[in-house]
C-alpha cells in the first residue's frame, strides 16, 4: 500500500512539475508576445509596450515562485539572444529600457508574493498590487534611464507618459485575475 501511494504522489509531482514548465513557456511567450504592442514616443527613448500588462497578468495569477520563475526566464531568453524584447529585439545592455526590465522582475516577486496572500482574489486589491508592481518598474527604470537623459527630464520622460496606459493595462490586469478567482 506505501508502494502505492509513493507512486501515486511522484506521478502526481511529475505533473505538477509539467504544468508549472508550460505555464512559464506560456508566459515567455506572452511576454514576448505584448513586447511587440510597441507604440514608439518621439519624446523619450523608452516606448510603450505590453510587457507591464503581461507582468501584472502573469504575477497576480501565477503567484511568487511562478511568476518570477517566468520573468526571469523572458529575460534569460532575451539576454541569450532570443528576439522577445520590442522590435524583436535580445540582449541585456546598458540600454534605456534596461532598468524597466530589472524592476519587471522585482514586481514579478513583489506582486506575486502579495497574491500568494490572495490579494489578486478581489478587483481592488488586485488593482492595488498592480500599482505597486507598476511603481516598482518606474522605480528600478528611471534609475536606469537616468544614465541616459538630463535628471530634471527623468520623469516627464520615464513616467508620466505611461501613466494613462499603467491605468488601463493595470485595470484589465486585474479585472481578469481578480475573476479568474471568482
Amino acid at each position: 500500500m506505501q508502494r502505492a501511494q509513493n507512486w501515486l504522489e511522484s506521478k502526481l509531482e511529475i505533473q505538477k512539475d509539467v504544468y508549472q514548465f508550460t505555464a512559464a513557456l506560456v508566459g515567455v511567450f506572452l511576454m514576448a508576445v505584448l513586447a511587440q504592442v510597441k507604440i514608439p514616443l518621439p519624446f523619450t527613448p523608452v516606448p510603450v509596450t505590453g510587457q507591464t500588462f503581461g507582468l501584472s497578468f502573469i504575477a497576480l495569477l501565477y503567484g511568487r515562485k511562478l511568476g518570477f520563475a517566468t520573468i526571469a526566464t523572458y529575460l534569460f531568453f532575451g539576454g541569450l539572444g532570443a528576439p522577445v524584447f520590442q522590435g524583436f529585439t535580445s540582449g541585456l545592455s546598458l540600454a534605456p529600457t534596461l532598468g524597466y526590465l530589472i524592476g519587471m522582475l522585482f514586481a514579478s516577486y513583489v506582486v506575486g508574493a502579495l497574491a500568494d496572500r490572495g490579494y489578486a482574489k478581489s478587483f481592488s486589491s488586485a488593482l492595488a498590487c498592480s500599482y505597486l508592481g507598476s511603481a516598482i518598474i518606474f522605480t528600478c527604470g528611471i534609475l536606469g534611464l537616468s544614465f541616459f537623459v538630463p535628471t530634471t527630464s527623468l520623469f516627464f520622460m520615464g513616467v508620466a507618459p505611461f501613466l494613462l496606459g499603467d491605468l488601463l493595462k493595470n485595470t484589465l490586469a486585474a479585472w481578469l485575475v481578480s475573476k479568474a478567482y471568482n
